[in-house]
């Protein structure tokens, strides 16, 4: 059966959509037409977005932990989200991570955006500024405070020069100086670190006394810039705010519970916060706002364009394809799997979220179904221990969750259709008053008329009205209200909770450039690393919601990714003949590669036309590569270019880092890396994750722009930020390095521990080499060893050379010659320098028998591949004949031959020393032989300084532009003949 054939029941695309015929005819349509229908594209300029940095810091490692700025940070990144906001949210953040996470936050603000900032945790004044303490913070002086914090004035600064329309800054963090009453326990362990890296025990102790006196609490006050800004601190300046004895400070609380009320304008929420915090605290704290603003901001814009006041919903793949809050993904995940008996959903869900609210539940249920919780996310004992979460954080949190969702809202996802809801407390049939409507949805009466805000309708008791969730929000909980209305004016309050959300689904699979997506969507690099997750939650939605074809195109995307390609081309087909356009692309790459289907390009390029005839961007993506590839068609790179223009030009970022690919190759255009650049930096704002790691390396390498470590630090961050394993590593490169910051070796192994916790190879060796270096604070050889053992699994150049001379020494593991000669071999097979190693082991007799035959051979390879050492290595074995057969002539070349690639002061004095025992006429025969090697006729090897040999010497000496020396023939003159052959 053809895939156009529409033989399905016509299934629900989702709420509010409108499907126009597509299966076949609009397909056929756009085959026929040709590219002629692909011309009408429109450029969508790009909308201005609500994004949010939202920071709550614990876990402290060396001062006080607190027990609410983590809770508090989620719940008002869960808020936010649900407000619209694209929300970075940062729990028990180091300092890189603080930096990284403030990174991708700069880089998705924009002209007339709508940018918050909210951090939670430790922050001191010092000298009139405030420092938020990253959860690393171990500082034994004030100037060490402020080189391991962040400046909060760094947040101000970025936002007021971002060009957004509006800045909020919400700092719960006046909490009293963690330094005043630290114990003696975090005393000990930040002087102990600083001991190890140099410092005195005095001048330790008087460190800690400065910090304890320099500031006595509080935040000092903060400069908001040329820009509408907000800055509301939890308490007033100078003062200390309370922690909460609840889940929530008084201020996050008194946030969270105003946050959600409809057009509730901003001044006036502030206002009520100040309440509330008053009330909290029994009127001993007081909120404090300091204000810039003009025009007025809205939380909850009360606007019947949800699309237009949710971030990530305009040009496809504008977003940063993350996952939402934590909070949302617990509670969205868990309600998917919670009922099933199958055991990879409840394994899905610690992958997913391994230090969830309900990690604890999902271990119990794989135990009962038979499966080992401990099996399904094993920490890798090569890796050392980043810092857990406090243990009352996490109980609270799974409280604050489990609140949530117990509760008794109607909650429906959204994209699905309708769900029949009931009026609560209605007595008697009647005439009903809204007096609330949903905005996020519509509730409608069983005859389908819509309650509508400040409508009368008649509701019979028992009457079952529905609700249906629009379309363009990220979801949240509202109250319909209602009176019924009595005789003589009595009334009677009805209500009903509703709740929309995403579905788990939606939050895994979705296809950020699908225009049919229900919310921002996951990139692909997600997916990847959750389509476990993926797989199982979008089974079970199909499996309640059976005719929502959205989730049978997430569905096949998820196989997909996961490599089940036939599975996934079975849900493909199905979309594809319900008329799914996005479907169309992925069912024509599978073609294209030949994944479950024949290898056809005809038909991979007619379902890319339908597609892009349809409006879908990541089509003219597809049909750009092939003509950039000239698979089925003649390659035609302007063709294609043609075609990432018209994506880019509609906001598909992937088509603006294919430009800058172009530009920067040269690929039917002269290259110009400005312009690349410039292409780069427009995807990797939009968040394509490929554009900034290019980007980065461009500036980090000076690759035909100039060279930038800060811009190149800059964009490692960001895809840091968001996990990207390679991204981290090349962050924790250049702290290792210095390259942009200050060094800092201790956020570099956090950054690789991280990175090799999601697989990354060079991460493994990286963070083996610093174990193995005997840095302070990281000399630990045996795991040095574990580490470099994982990265030899996966073929990192330089690991068995490393793990060899830890073999060697035996430093970490048992010494051991043997070892040290089959890893030293291996890698010596391509990196000369491992090959003169190779050649050292075997030439050794350090508890081994030498092997001179096999350490000469591994020393020619070096000295084939440049490396000095086993020049002058290889001419000492020549010169006794052990391994080789012994030749004087041709150690004199070897001596010379090292001579000539290095000028190493310890090299050039071996050397001497080498040929301080060698003849005049054994150095002319020497000249004799490698003059002939090197083209020229010096006659026989005689040992004589005849014509000929002079002639040779001179025509060398003059083709190197160097005055040939009078006198005797030298090593140095040798040298200057070894180096021309």
């Amino acid at each position: 059966m053809g895939i156009f054939t529409n033989h399905l029941p016509r299934p629900r695309f989702g709420a509010s959509f409108q499907r126009p015929a597509l299966a076949c005819c609009v397909v056929l349509a756009a085959i026929t037409v040709g590219s002629a229908t692909l011309s009408q594209d429109n450029t969508a300029p790009q909308k201005a977005s609500r994004v949010a940095l939202v920071i709550g810091n614990s876990a402290y490692q060396n001062v006080e932990p607190l027990p609410n700025p983590a809770n508090d940070a989620r719940l008002i990144a869960e808020k936010l989200w649900e407000s619209g906001f694209e929300v970075i949210e940062s729990i028990d953040a180091d300092r890189e991570t603080m930096l990284a996470d403030l990174a991708t936050f700069r880089s998705r603000l924009r002209e007339g955006s709508e940018a918050l900032f909210f951090y939670a945790g430790h922050g001191v004044q010092v000298g009139g500024r405030n420092y938020l303490l990253p959860i690393s913070v171990a500082p034994s002086s004030i100037d060490d405070l402020r080189a391991q914090s962040v400046d909060a004035q760094l947040f101000v600064d970025i936002m007021d020069g971002s060009g957004a329309r509006l800045n909020i800054v919400l700092l719960d963090a006046c909490r009293n100086n963690p330094f005043v009453d630290i114990t003696s326990q975090d005393a000990d362990e930040i002087a102990t670190r600083a001991i190890t890296i140099g410092q005195s025990r005095d001048e330790v102790q008087r460190g800690l006394v400065l910090l304890s006196e320099a500031s006595t609490g509080g935040l000092a006050e903060m400069t908001a810039g040329d820009s509408e800004t907000m800055i509301s601190f939890a308490t007033a300046p100078g003062a200390v705010a309370f922690d909460g004895v609840g889940q929530h400070s008084p201020y996050t609380a008194s946030i969270a519970e105003t946050i959600d009320e409809p057009g509730l304008e901003l001044a006036e929420l502030f206002r009520r916060v100040r309440g509330g915090v008053r009330e909290r605290t029994d009127g001993q704290q007081i909120a404090w706002t300091t204000s810039t603003l003009e025009n007025p901001f809205y939380f909850k814009p009360d606007t019947a364009n949800l699309r237009g006041a949710t971030t990530g919903l305009g040009a496809e793949g504008d977003t940063l394809g993350t996952l939402p809050p934590q909070r949302i993904v617990d509670r969205i995940f868990w309600r998917a799997i919670e009922g099933s008996d199958r055991l990879d959903a409840f394994e899905a869900y610690i992958k997913t979220s391994p230090d969830g609210a309900f990690a604890a539940d999902a271990s119990a249920r794989i135990a009962a179904l038979g499966g080992v919780p401990d099996a399904v996310r094993a920490p890798d004992p090569a890796l050392p221990a980043l810092q857990p979460r406090t243990e009352a954080a996490q109980t609270d949190f799974r409280a604050d969750v489990i609140a949530r969702l117990d509760s008794d809202a109607h909650a429906v996802p959204i994209g699905v259709g309708p769900s029949r809801v009931a009026l609560s407390d209605q007595g008697a049939d009647g005439w009903v008053y809204v007096s609330r409507a949903p905005r996020l949805g519509e509730i409608r009466a069983a005859d389908g008329t819509p309650l509508a805000q400040g409508a009368v309708h008649y509701v019979r008791v028992g009457d079952m009205s529905e609700f249906e969730p629009h379309v363009g929000s990220n979801g949240g909980r509202e109250t319909l209200e209602g009176k019924v209305l009595g005789e003589g004016g009595a009334t009677e309050p009805v209500a009903v909770d509703v709740e929309s959300y995403v579905d788990a689904c939606d939050m895994l699979a979705g296809n950020p450039y699908d225009s049919e997506r229900v919310t921002a969507g996951t990139r692909q690099f997600i997916l990847d690393r959750n389509f476990e997750g993926a797989i199982v939650v979008c089974e079970l939605a199909i499996a309640r919601y059976p005719d929502v074809v959205r989730f049978w195109a997430q569905l096949a995307r998820a196989y997909r990714a996961a490599g089940r390609y036939e599975d996934a081309r079975v849900w493909q087909v199905r979309a594809v003949e319900a008329g799914y356009i996005n479907a169309m692309v992925y069912l024509g790459q599978m073609h294209l590669d030949g994944q479950a289907v024949a290898q056809d390009f005809e038909r991979a390029y007619a379902l890319f036309e339908a597609a892009a005839a349809a409006g879908d961007t990541a089509a003219l993506t597809a049909l750009a590569w092939v003509h950039r590839a000239g698979v089925g068609v003649p390659q035609d790179y302007a063709k294609a270019r043609e075609f990432y223009e018209r994506g880019a030009a509609r906001g598909n970022d992937w088509a603006m880092t294919n430009l800058g690919e172009f530009y920067k190759k040269g690929l039917g255009v002269e290259a110009n890396p400005e312009e690349a650049k410039r292409w780069y930096i427009q995807a990797a704002k939009s968040g394509e994750l490929t554009a900034q790691t290019r980007l980065a390396r461009m500036y980090q390498d000076g690759d035909g722009i100039a060279q930038d470590f800060e811009q190149a630090r800059f964009w490692f961050e960001t895809a840091a930020s968001r996990k990207v394993p390679n991204g981290m590593t090349r962050l924790g490169v250049m702290y290792e390095q210095g390259q942009g910051t200050a060094p800092d070796v201790e956020a570099a192994a956090r950054l690789y521990v991280r990175a090799a916790q999601q697989g990354d190879g060079e991460a493994y060796f990286r963070l083996a080499r610093l174990y193995a270096s005997q840095t302070p604070l990281f000399d630990d050889p045996a795991r040095a060893a574990l580490l470099f053992e994982r990265a030899i699994k996966q073929e990192v150049y330089g690991a068995e050379r490393a793990l060899a001379k830890l073999y060697e020494t035996g430093r970490g593991v048992d010494k051991d010659m043997i070892r040290a000669r089959a890893l030293y071999s291996v890698a010596a097979k391509g990196n000369p320098w491992a090959a003169r190693d190779a050649g050292r082991v075997f030439a050794s007799s350090d508890g081994v028998e030498p092997d001179f035959t096999t350490a000469a051979t591994w020393y020619r390879q070096a000295v084939e591949g440049g490396v000095p050492w086993a020049a002058l290595d290889l001419a000492k074995l020549t010169e006794t004949g052990r391994g080789i057969d012994q030749n004087r002539t041709e150690a004199l070349a070897l001596y010379a031959k090292a001579l000539s690639l290095s000028d190493d002061e310890n090299l050039v004095r071996l050397v001497a020393e080498g040929v301080a025992n060698y003849s005049a006429a054994e150095f002319i025969t020497a000249a004799q032989v490698m003059l002939a090697r090197a083209g020229k006729q010096p006659g026989a090897a005689d040992g004589q300084l005849g014509a000929g040999t002079q002639t040779a010497l001179a025509e060398v000496f003059a083709e190197q532009g160097v005055p040939l020396p009078s006198g005797p023939i030298t090593i140095d003159i040798l040298a200057i003949i070894s180096a021309t052959y």
